[in-house]
């Protein structure tokens, strides 16, 4: 793997830590390297410093990560996640550790982990959008009246089901640990091109939701009179009319984020950081078994 030279630091401007760090790494980091800061609220005017980099370093939450990684995927950029959240599935690296360990991954040692997006389009009663990319999840959801909606949910043109509730969410293996867990969703494997299909608060809540195959296509048409939202990771909102439909797919567009760990790690940092399982297991015991 090559070493990082051009290096882009990504923080919550709202996190004075967040930008203390993010100095403490380009002073200890900065010989033979050129590094540039942004915040996740000013990262789109990094246009210019975006193309000549390397290397994109989150330091904050997964919404700072997920900021990162829309502006770093289009460039074939890898992402280093450092964590200032609660849980921070996506990063890699926890704060108080980060000016330490943060040189390892700039010599090239660790591997690389492909994320794969999705891609959702609207269309209906007007023009069709340009395609809207999300890492985490796209939901079709209730606008800000507090009125049920109905959404029509096909996939691969056969219709599935219409919920009437808050909404559906399709998610991506990445995002299976975010709202769709929060919803009741499974967890799958971060790596997986598969995706999750799940109602928001309908009277099909406890349906465990679909998992489809990579090449699936779901349509979510808004049924109900009311308007509702288009959301994808959180920070990308489209008004909806009813009658109008969200096609999404798995296109093959994907972010990348530098791993220092072996890819099934995963599943213990899975059970620690949502405190499934307390202590230790013995590896070799359990094989056994």
């Amino acid at each position: 793997m090559p070493s990082y030279h051009n290096i882009g630091i990504v923080h919550n401007g709202e996190l004075a830590a967040a930008g203390e760090l993010a100095n403490k790494l380009t002073n200890t980091y900065s010989d033979d390297r050129k590094w540039w800061l942004a915040t996740q609220s000013d990262l789109h005017e990094r246009s210019d410093e975006l193309a000549d980099s390397d290397l994109i370093i989150t330091i904050g939450g997964d919404g700072t990560i997920l900021r990162g990684a829309h502006a770093a995927a289009s460039r074939d950029i890898p992402i280093l996640g450092v964590n200032m959240g609660r849980v921070g599935f996506m990063s890699d690296i926890d704060a108080k550790d980060a000016v330490d360990d943060v040189g390892w991954y700039l010599e090239g040692n660790a591997r690389t982990e492909k994320r794969f997006m999705l891609s959702a389009v609207v269309s209906g009663s007007r023009s069709e959008h340009k395609p809207t990319l999300a890492l985490n999840d796209v939901t079709v959801a209730r606008g800000a009246q507090l009125r049920v909606i109905e959404v029509s949910t096909v996939v691969d043109g056969v219709h599935l089901a219409t919920y009437r509730g808050d909404g559906v969410v399709v998610s991506t293996a990445t995002g299976s640990t975010g709202y769709s867990l929060a919803l009741g969703g499974p967890v799958m494997d971060p790596t997986s091109r598969d995706f999750l299909v799940k109602p928001i608060a309908s009277h099909m809540s406890q349906f465990g939701g679909a998992i489809l195959q990579e090449s699936s296509t779901v349509e979510l048409t808004v049924e109900a009179y009311e308007n509702a939202t288009l959301n994808a990771d959180g920070f990308i909102d489209h008004t909806l009319n009813a009658g109008e439909t969200v096609t999404i797919t798995q296109g093959g567009d994907f972010a990348s984020f530098l791993r220092r760990k072996p890819a099934a790690d995963f599943w213990g940092d899975l059970s620690t950081r949502l405190e499934l399982r307390k202590g230790s297991v013995n590896s070799s015991r359990r094989r056994r078994i």
